[in-house]
């Protein structure tokens, strides 16, 4: 059956004239948004005007010979600076010249960032006994940590981010970059930024943008750190302090809040804890070596700053296939749409697709009609040998089949072989066109993701690779945690349904939670938390309405409580641990916290005992073991602050002494079942302990308000 076609093919673009390795991002801005092509496609591309100059965003980086004014003169700016990984905002006129500056490593730009029962939860992960104290030195609730939450909908009104009296008030700042009207935070240059109770107040709540005025981050904070509201759902770290950012839809803006919310907690010489609720997969590495990946690691490592995240909500999706090639041959498999989106801005769907370092491959779409006839296939786009763009238009019938595709050899930063390709069926209709994608390689490993892309650039949910023909591959759910949680200075978290203690109720995993591993072949997601009906605070401001289950009134206003599903609320559940285990023990390092959770996990029969795996990670989080752990490891050698003390002999056998320049309030010793054996009002400078056996204890000093802790051996 013949049918006309009309179509037209983009030119090759070769990039050898720039001077640094540019991704894959970068490729598609300069052949297709200079091109005015933008109008038909996904506006992926992070264009933000500030002061009416269009920027691009995007993620740069630099070696040791870099000098920021070699951007800045020509008119770009300069967002965060991790080490040498700048967060660079270039006007659209000046692109093509700050390719060719030397001293850049790598760039790219900023991919686009996709959004958006509480009181048996914090019992299933044993909070409540953290709280308590149960065998431990004290009880903790996360006093004296910053819990930084990234979100979008937050409610400053709301009285869960009040102390549990809802007299004091616990949010610090916030930054909303989506408000115009300034001031921006210091070194910052967009958005606008609130500090302390009055000015939170007034602001009432973030500002509407791609995502309107949600509720998602009232919701999240309240899971990690609200004080409940005189409900019985209190978050995880209710006496913590918060930090929120409402941030743009981009790495950049990502990266931006971070480095915003380390300067906040420097200020204040805290501990900072970041969730993340939210995720990306197009155009990624998937491997945990992206610039944002290495940031990360830089933050955390330098900084101290620990990072959870959700590990995605595609556990059940079969959007992924995997192809070990050899002797040339070559897959096939249906692409899936989403006919039943529930969005507005739906656009099609985007293919991303990497391999392993050695070996490239080539990969098309073919379009067929109901009676599976091939009407039109797109030339074949080899990694190897074809670093350009592809935008054609088949028109059949009044239908259309819009594509565009980027590849690239391999990139400095994961020195893998990358294509992407965007399709879109202008009147798709199940069972009268099928797209098919086909990949061929000599030989090696390639992997593939079909992900919902909306007009807006973002979209970050699955659709199935399908078996038209008996001959195709059907997709799978695996491989399916997406950046950041695929980062090493990330802890990713996976969800579970919530049992009480003792019940038999409950406890198996969520199906919607995605499942690993990274595409290197790392355990990835970490460790699960509830992430089922998590019932938590919804802003009162929000554009969508949810139904309530709890309504509290405060300040003549009604504020709700609402339950909500997925891995955005199992990882504050671990942020909220997170910031307890500091409280007990502020000395812990990101790696060790990691390391804590993981060790610490426990198993059940729905995770069995084969931990760790790509489902579960290392288990079930438990926060009672974990603060357990976090308070035998207080050590000598990690007090590092001014508030100095020194106890000696230890081990000690009859006599305690005690050094410190400071004021001393009180001192305590505990055994490490949490039973005080010893207590000293007053500044005492030696302490009898004959009294104890033979073990190892904690001693707890309060210097001026601040308490401090040392382990010590009984001899």
């Amino acid at each position: 059956m013949k049918k006309s076609l009309l179509f037209c093919l983009s030119l090759l673009i070769t990039f050898s004239l720039f001077s640094q390795n540019i991704g894959i991002g970068m490729k598609g801005f300069i052949n297709n948004y200079q091109k005015k092509s933008k109008s038909i496609f996904s506006e992926k591309y992070p264009i933000r005007n500030i002061d009416g100059v269009e920027y691009l965003s995007a993620i740069a980086k630099v070696n040791c010979n870099f000098q920021d004014k070699s951007i800045t003169e020509i008119g770009c700016r300069i967002g965060a600076k991790f080490g040498n990984i700048y967060t660079v905002y270039i006007p659209i006129c000046r692109v093509n010249e700050v390719l060719r500056l030397d001293n850049i490593i790598d760039i790219e730009t900023s991919r686009k960032i996709n959004g958006p029962l509480l009181d048996k939860a914090t019992n299933d992960v044993s909070a409540d006994l953290v709280w308590q104290g149960f065998e431990l030195p004290q009880g903790y609730s996360g006093k004296g940590v910053i819990v930084g939450v990234t979100d979008w909908g937050f409610d400053y009104t709301h009285p869960m981010f009040y102390d549990t009296t809802i007299n004091n008030y616990r949010i610090l700042a916030a930054w909303d970059q989506f408000r115009n009207q300034g001031p921006a935070p210091d070194s910052m240059f967009y958005g606008t930024v609130f500090y302390g109770q009055q000015a939170l107040l007034q602001a009432q709540s973030d500002t509407l943008n791609i995502y309107n005025i949600g509720t998602h981050g009232t919701h999240v904070s309240g899971i990690a750190a609200g004080a409940g509201a005189g409900t019985q759902y209190r978050g995880v770290a209710y006496d913590s302090e918060l930090l929120m950012a409402t941030f743009l839809i981009d790495e950049a803006a990502i990266l931006d809040a971070y480095y915003w919310m380390r300067n906040e907690a420097k200020k204040r010489n805290k501990r900072l804890v970041i969730n993340g609720s939210w995720g990306l997969y197009h155009f990624g590495m998937m491997d945990g070596t992206s610039l944002l990946d290495q940031a990360v690691k830089q933050m955390a490592d330098l900084d101290s700053v620990v990072f959870v995240t959700s590990g995605g909500n595609n556990g059940t999706e079969k959007f992924h296939v995997k192809k070990i090639f050899t002797n040339n041959d070559t897959i096939s498999t249906g692409v899936g749409f989403d006919l039943q989106s529930n969005s507005d801005n739906y656009w099609g769907q985007t293919i991303t697709m990497a391999g392993d370092s050695t070996n490239s491959f080539a990969s098309r779409l073919e379009f067929y009609n109901e009676f599976f006839e091939l009407i039109y296939s797109t030339p074949w786009i080899n990694t190897l040998t074809n670093d350009f763009i592809n935008d054609t238009c088949v028109i059949n019938n009044g239908d259309s089949l819009i594509f565009r595709t980027t590849t690239t050899a391999s990139t400095l930063i994961s020195n893998r072989p990358i294509a992407e390709w965007e399709v879109r069926l202008s009147n798709y209709t199940l069972g009268k066109y099928f797209v098919v994608l086909s990949t061929t390689s000599a030989q090696g490993l390639v992997h593939a993701w079909n992900v919902a892309c909306l007009s807006t650039g973002v979209g970050n949910w699955g659709l199935d690779f399908a078996k038209y023909k008996a001959s195709h591959i059907l997709g799978d759910s695996q491989y399916g945690v997406g950046e950041p949680a695929v980062g090493d200075g990330m802890i990713s978290v996976a969800a579970y349904n919530s049992q009480l203690r003792g019940s038999s109720s409950g406890g198996a995993r969520a199906g919607f939670s995605s499942i690993g591993p990274r595409i290197d072949g790392a355990i990835k997601p970490e460790v699960a938390a509830p992430g089922v009906a998590v019932i938590s605070s919804i802003s009162s401001y929000s554009t969508e309405t949810y139904p309530s289950i709890r309504d509290v009134y405060f300040n003549d206003k009604t504020y709700s409580f609402t339950a909500l599903s997925g891995t955005s609320m199992s990882s504050p559940m671990v942020t909220g641990i997170v910031a307890l285990m500091l409280e007990a023990n502020p000395y812990l390092t990101p790696s060790q916290i990691k390391q804590i959770l993981k060790e610490t996990a426990r198993s059940d029969y729905y995770t069995t005992s084969t931990l760790p795996n790509n489902s579960w990670g290392w288990g079930k989080v438990s926060a009672y073991s974990a603060v357990k752990r976090a308070v035998d490891l207080i050590g000598l050698d990690e007090i590092k602050e001014d508030l100095i003390f020194d106890v000696y002999p230890n081990p000690a056998k009859e006599v305690l002494n005690i050094y410190t320049s400071k004021e001393i309030n009180l001192i305590e010793i505990f055994d490490l079942l949490g039973r005080k054996q010893i207590s000293i009002k007053g500044n005492s400078i030696q302490i009898d302990i004959s009294s104890l056996k033979r073990g190892i204890y904690i001693v707890s000093i309060d210097l001026e308000g601040k308490v401090l802790k040392r382990k010590i051996i009984k001899r």
